[in-house]
């Protein structure tokens, strides 16, 4: 055997462990650097961050926002940098208490609040841009990939005037076209043939989730259901019935908005209204079932302010 092979083979093998010691090592070192970085955002909002008084394994990061207040659970982030294979590991970082501003609640929202691109940098980082987005919850809020966010703010306060009342109203208006009056307890958005479709009763205690009604071209409002709970399985999720409603009644002969479309009540009130519906169902070309919540839904594609939107 050539020695001088036998000496290069072994010096390349140690080329490689070195290597990998070297990348361990830099995950490492750009963790600490994700520290400094987090330190750095805590001291210069120091009024606005800090740590919770209570210890672990219960200890919380407190950060109080302009919209809410927040505590980030400390506890699962630590366990993760300590020990991050241990079987059962939660991926991403934990869901965030929200809290209305000026007092903590037993019964808080919480939301799943995960940095864009969090997979590909430093978990120290994740941490540090997640209390930095909480600090400028404003823009948190009308960032459009952050929908449990807003679910979470929204279940806090409800659809009422409150810190979030004024940027609710902006972001319904810019993702769908629609708009809400808190006074009246409604959503509005224009459809097709003229119609205007209002998801009423937002603030019922008695409605489980929305009434629905129409008006076309200004005239008076028509009731189609009082609560959408009893026919609909996508009964409260707006970013299903807005733009299934922008594209209503155009949609409803042919069946396009699967769940909207199959409401007999719905579909025969609406009716009433709309001659090609009236003539279809006539027609038997569209069979009417029973009304009852559905527990199956097929994807379904709009398309809302030039926006390509699926739901399944």
């Amino acid at each position: 055997m050539n020695p001088n092979k036998t000496a290069e083979s072994k010096n390349v093998r140690n080329q490689r462990t070195q290597k990998l010691l070297d990348d361990i090592a830099e995950t490492q070192r750009l963790n600490l650097v994700g520290i400094e970085f987090l330190r750095g955002i805590i001291e210069d909002h120091s009024d606005r961050v800090h740590h919770g008084v209570v210890e672990r394994p219960n200890s919380n990061l407190i950060v109080y926002g302009e919209l809410a207040n927040y505590c980030i659970p400390l506890e699962h982030i630590i366990q993760a940098f300590a020990t991050p294979f241990t079987t059962g590991a939660v991926v991403g970082l934990p869901p965030v208490e929200v809290h209305p501003l000026g007092k903590w609640v037993r019964r808080n929202a919480s939301a799943c609040i995960q940095p864009n691109g969090h997979s590909d940098i430093p978990g120290t980082d994740s941490l540090g841009i997640l209390v930095a987005a909480l600090i400028s919850d404003r823009d948190l809020f009308a960032d459009p990939s952050q929908d449990p966010f807003r679910r979470a703010l929204m279940q806090t306060y409800g659809m009422i005037q409150s810190p979030v009342s004024d940027l609710y109203a902006d972001f319904l208006e810019k993702q769908y076209g629609a708009t809400i009056d808190y006074g009246t307890g409604e959503i509005s958005i224009k459809g097709t043939h003229g119609f205007t479709w209002h998801l009423g009763a937002i603030n019922d205690p008695e409605v489980s989730s929305y009434s629905l009604s129409s008006s076309v071209r200004g005239g008076h409002q028509r009731n189609h259901t009082e609560d959408t709970m009893y026919c609909m399985y996508n009964c409260k999720e707006l970013h299903y019935l807005l733009p299934a409603l922008s594209n209503a009644p155009t949609i409803l002969p042919d069946r396009e908005a699967d769940d909207l479309a199959h409401s007999s009540a719905i579909m025969t009130s609406v009716a009433t209204h709309l001659v090609p519906l009236r003539r279809a169902i006539d027609s038997v070309k569209i069979e009417l079932g029973g009304d009852q919540r559905r527990t199956r839904v097929t994807a379904t594609t709009y398309t809302t302010n030039g926006n390509t939107q699926q739901k399944t």
